[in-house]
């Protein structure tokens, strides 16, 4: 839940930042929040902590990176 939360701050502050070196160490955080999100999820899930229609939030954490990774790769 943290991680899932911090992401969300770090991409509100990405669209704030001022620079464009700014704005992509911005993205770089979310991005990595996103993948603590993605393995804590993956822990939860394999510890039978997730109901049967939670299962499907590590892949929507994963197409969330897959984003984020985009939107760096186009900001460079």
């Amino acid at each position: 839940m943290r991680s899932s939360g911090s992401a969300a701050l770090n991409y509100g502050e990405f669209a704030g930042a001022g620079s464009s070196k700014d704005k992509i160490n911005k993205l770089r955080i979310c991005l990595k929040e996103l993948k603590e999100c993605k393995n804590n999820l993956r822990i939860q899930l394999k510890a039978n902590l997730l109901k049967n229609d939670q299962t499907n939030l590590v892949d929507e954490s994963l197409q969330l990176s897959k984003i984020v990774a985009t939107i760096i790769k186009n900001q460079k």
